[in-house]
């Protein structure tokens, strides 16, 4: 008997039965699950079976032939991913939330997730990128994609040189992932930009780790996973700086180690479209610090391959069109964006930032306990997601290795060296103030500490990676005694230093104690590395602590049906379309995300987010040399959302946070304004006067629009 389960059981019988029998059970285990649930219900289940057939694979194929088939054919599995999710309409996108938040007596009837939560701490993704996104391409729109819009701010604003959503212009060769919205509409953009961003990061993070690991395969699917789902890839949602940058160096070795010019020019197109996506990221903060570490990686890169690459004038050719073409796409922004980027340039936020650095330690160690943050009431997770990173714990690692096994470990120092350094640098930004002249020299005051805090961590992960792809069984790290005394210690620092700067509170005693004990495990696992059994367990360790981190943070979301099909969206679009020359809206008495929601539905909205200053409003309405004053134009001067209030009384305007103000605007400069309709929370009609009457057009759920007469 015990003989016939062994055969039954094993990987390399029954095969096709077992098959069938997961199959089954994968199915029946979705609609369990689904049935407490009534949207999208089908959709539910073909996402939770097919998850739960993945990890049944485990025990029906051998794990080497499964993985192997998986590496060998892992772009055409790419592929027939990205066509499902486009065709489904799929995103991780958090525009879920305006079930809640927007007529919510009705919010069954429109597209909740289809699994997960969809995250209102990421304003940023579904209250400010979404509706535009989506507004630039919608029918309503009279200049669908164009650079120029005036539906963002009510006024003409410039589309590309901050938020970036699709244009129709040959910039968008610097947002590929854009191109998903001109080729297949608003919901199959949304998913192509979306989990291409994704699959992208994994495939190119895999490859990339597989350079510097002398392609050493688990370790780089380690490493993968450790980029693409810690807590600030995915909370943050800042694959593209770690996509392209690495995307880049991967071409440029390819580039360097190709004999076929047919191959190398395949090569410099990508690195031409790489490096000019990384360009028009436009972010500083991340682009500066990732960029040092990106520079250290490239000279790696030339001593790696000084023996086997000799330059060539057809190489020099090949570099120098990629360069001009590049400086082309430069040029073209620079004169087409010019006045927004003028402006933000002198705006007070962000323009007149200056960092020192210091005081980033909570996201620092936030690693220790970042894999609770999807499943824990938190305000704010965002500010405090960081690296899977074990810092400093790497980085000392990587030096006693660099020392101990220099002479047998050739290429090392040329890795290593100037990794240790940037974390240094990088770790004393995050943790102390510096000072002027050093945040000047090295460029660092554009990076602000908590934003220096991730790419610290990337560096982390990278020296993680190195050790794991290259530390042999005869290299040395700690001794017995000694790697367990450094594990108790550095376990003991680093949760203090996590329970201290814990902002949010997650960590309560038993948390602590939990975490504190996982911790010691990771640790003692990374102390023991060059022991071949221990490596595995670290291997598996960091595989769990990723999937588990970050895989869950973002929702599954189908369509953008919430944006465009609650009522109030369907009367706007109906008003845009009855009367489009009045199409001037003002949205008043409500909180932040309102403005931006009825962008979605053609409407050019006054005080949708101002992504730079519209001066012009500021000086209509509190006057010219009122606004003028220093006390109301650093108020005005910056990024904002703005909410309004309708008032009789006086205009004014007064800072609530970094990047937001109110703004108080009086019946008669509703009329100056030429606004043309009012969405409101709130009855308007004690506020009519001789000049100016608001009609009440519509009311539902708590919304009420007004016309202007």
């Amino acid at each position: 008997m015990q003989d016939s389960i062994k055969k039954y059981l094993s990987k390399n019988n029954y095969q096709t039965q077992k098959l069938i029998i997961a199959a089954v059970i994968s199915i029946l285990i979705g609609v369990v699950i689904t049935v407490t649930r009534t949207t999208f219900i089908w959709d539910r289940i073909i996402i939770i079976a097919g998850a739960i057939f993945f990890v049944c694979l485990h025990a029906i194929i051998p794990l080497k032939k499964m993985y192997g088939f998986i590496y060998d054919k892992r772009y055409w599995i790419a592929l027939i991913f990205m066509v499902y999710v486009v065709t489904m309409g799929y995103s991780g996108s958090s525009i879920g939330v305006y079930s809640q938040v927007i007529q919510s007596e009705s919010w069954k009837t429109y597209d909740t997730p289809i699994l997960g939560k969809a995250r209102s701490i990421r304003s940023d993704e579904w209250c400010v990128n979404m509706p535009i996104f989506i507004s630039q391409g919608i029918e309503e729109n009279t200049n669908k994609y164009g650079y120029y819009n005036d539906y963002l701010r009510g006024t003409q604003t410039d589309m590309f040189a901050l938020v970036s959503p699709a244009v129709a212009d040959i910039m968008i060769i610097s947002k590929p992932f854009m191109i998903g919205y001109l080729v297949f509409g608003l919901e199959g953009g949304l998913s192509f930009d979306w989990y291409g961003k994704l699959v992208a990061l994994m495939l190119i993070s895999f490859e990339f780790c597989m350079m510097i690991t002398k392609k050493n395969k688990l370790a780089s699917l380690c490493g993968m996973l450790l980029i693409t789902f810690s807590a600030a890839t995915q909370w943050w949602n800042s694959s593209n700086v770690l996509i392209f940058g690495m995307l880049a160096l991967v071409l440029i070795d390819k580039f360097m180690l190709s004999k076929k010019y047919t191959t190398k020019i395949l090569c410099a197109i990508g690195i031409f479209i790489a490096g000019a996506s990384y360009i028009f990221i436009l972010y500083p903060a991340w682009q500066l610090s990732y960029g040092y570490i990106y520079l250290a990686i490239f000279i790696w890169m030339c001593w790696k391959n000084r023996k086997e690459y000799k330059i060539n004038w057809k190489d020099v050719l090949i570099v120098l069109l990629v360069i001009l073409a590049i400086a082309g796409l430069c040029v073209r922004y620079l004169i087409m964006s010019k006045d927004a980027l003028n402006t933000v340039m002198h705006t007070d936020y962000p323009g007149e930032r200056f960092e020192i650095g210091g005081d980033a330690k909570k996201i620092v160690y936030s690693y220790a306990y970042s894999y609770l943050f999807p499943y824990v009431d938190m305000n704010n997770p965002s500010e405090l997601a960081g690296m899977i990173s074990f810092f400093p714990i790497p980085m000392i690692l990587a030096c006693i290795y660099w020392i101990r096994n220099r002479k047998n470990a050739k290429g090392s120092t040329v890795f290593l060296v100037p990794l240790l350094l940037l974390s240094v640098i990088y770790g004393i930004w995050t943790h102390i103030p510096t000072n002027e002249f050093f945040a000047k020299i090295t460029l660092l005051y554009m990076v602000p500490p908590t934003r220096m805090a991730v790419p610290l961590g990337f560096i982390q992960i990278l020296l993680m990676v190195y050790l794991i792809g290259r530390i042999k069984p005869e290299d040395k790290l700690f001794g017995k005694k000694t790697g367990i005394a450094f594990t108790v210690l550095a376990t003991t620092i680093i949760m203090y230093l996590a329970i201290q700067t814990d902002t949010e509170k997650v960590l309560t005693p038993m948390l602590s104690y939990i975490c504190g004990m996982i911790l010691l495990v990771g640790i003692y696992f990374l102390t023991h590395m060059n022991q071949p059994k221990y490596k595995n367990y670290l291997i598996a360790f960091l595989i769990a602590t990723a999937l588990i981190t970050g895989t869950t943070v973002n929702p599954i979301q189908k369509g953008i049906s919430v944006m465009r099909e609650k009522p109030v969206a369907k009367e706007v679009q109906k008003i845009v379309t009855q009367d489009p020359e009045n199409n001037l809206w003002l949205v008043d008495n409500s909180n932040f995300y309102v403005p931006n929601y009825i962008l979605a539905s053609g409407a050019k909205v006054i005080n949708s987010t101002n992504v730079y200053p519209n001066k012009e409003l500021f000086e209509t309405v509190l006057g010219e040399e009122e606004s003028q004053k220093d006390e109301n134009r650093t108020i005005y001067n910056r990024y904002a959302h703005i909410s309004v209030e309708i008032t009789p009384e006086e205009n004014k305007v007064e800072l609530l946070y970094q990047d937001s103000i109110k703004l108080y605007i009086s019946v008669e400069k509703v009329k100056e304004l030429q606004v043309g309709y009012i969405l409101t929370t709130r009855e308007l009609e004690g506020l009519n006067n001789d000049e100016v009457q608001f009609e009440q057009i519509y009311h539902e759920q708590g919304l009420y629009i007004y016309q202007v007469q």
